[in-house]
């Protein structure tokens, strides 16, 4: 009973909103990191009419990198308060590791030629 009670109490202290935000955040980091990717893949397009694309992907790249890197510090930052932090942020770390390939690979199989 007393895991529920503490799961009650973090509930009602926003970890719903929480969880849900820091996913949101990620996915959205990992779309545009699958969109620099694509662009870095096919190096056909060319930004605004003035920039070959080979420079707006790897900008994009960079900027999505860097806002995975503070999100995925946010979310270790705060899992360190946790008594099993280790076991959480191995977790946390291979799982944004792991989602971010397949996104990116599922942004390659989406933008293929039929």
């Amino acid at each position: 009973m007393n895991i529920f009670k503490r799961f009650n109490s973090a509930l009602d202290d926003g970890l719903t909103k929480a969880i849900f935000d820091h996913i949101r955040n990620f996915l959205i980091c990992a779309f545009l990191l699958a969109v620099g990717a694509n662009e870095l893949r096919e190096q056909s397009s060319v930004l605004l009419g003035f920039f070959p694309s080979k420079y707006s992907g790897t900008g994009v790249v960079g900027i999505s990198c860097m806002l995975i890197i503070l999100n995925l510090y946010d979310g270790i930052r705060r899992l360190s308060k946790s008594e099993y932090h280790l076991i959480l942020i191995i977790s946390l770390v291979t799982l944004y590791l792991f989602i971010s390939v397949r996104v990116i690979e599922m942004a390659w199989n989406f933008r293929m030629p039929f």
